[in-house]
């Protein structure tokens, strides 16, 4: 995942005018941009500052009902490592991407882990 974050023309002409507004107003105003991850496959992604990225995305794609609890966000490394939660509303989703943290341990090792909930994820990792 870290060669999405070095393509960042990946996120540039996407359209976007069929995402429901209650899907795209949040994700950009929260500041993410539609990506695409090759092979028809979709997310939102956000770059952060500690050089990590994060992604979310309704079944490998830009749009989907926000309540419904089929959304993934997932932190990713530049280098490697990832930390995902699937199974959320949209919601705990971007939430999710403001608190999930980051997949490379201050000791450089990195973590590769999948979680249910955004709680095992933070009491494993936090």
């Amino acid at each position: 995942m870290s060669e999405l974050a070095d393509d960042l023309d990946r996120t540039d002409g996407l359209r976007t005018e069929k995402v429901r507004a209650s899907v795209q107003a949040p994700l950009t105003a929260a500041g993410f941009k539609p990506m695409e991850l090759g092979d028809g496959c979709h997310a939102w992604y956000r770059r952060s500052d500690d050089g990590t990225h994060a992604l979310i995305s309704h079944n490998n794609a830009l749009d989907g009902d926000p309540a419904v609890r089929d959304w993934i966000v997932g932190q990713y490394g530049e280098r490697g490592g990832f930390v995902e939660v699937g199974g959320l509303p949209l919601s705990r989703a971007l939430e999710g991407a403001d608190v999930l943290p980051s997949p490379v341990r201050p000791d450089g090792s990195v973590v590769e882990a999948l979680y249910p909930s955004l709680q095992q994820a933070l009491d494993d990792l936090g």
